[in-house]
């Protein structure tokens, strides 16, 4: 997962999901890698966010 595309984001939403239901470290890792070095780099993620139809859960995964 190198770029904000609708599938990379559905496989984060996923990740942080699983996050919560285990709490292990490597997947907390892969969440803040995948922050630090794709979302955080990217000045349009919120309008991407707003394209890809995502549902008001699935958008709280995606902000917070």
């Amino acid at each position: 997962m190198k770029r904000v595309t609708e599938s990379n984001m559905r496989k984060f939403i996923a990740l942080k999901k699983k996050y919560e239901a285990v709490k292990d470290k490597n997947i907390l890792k892969q969440i803040n890698d995948f922050i630090e070095n794709v979302i955080n780099k990217d000045k349009r993620y919120f309008s991407k966010l707003s394209k890809y139809g995502f549902t008001n859960e699935e958008l709280r995964y995606c902000i917070y």
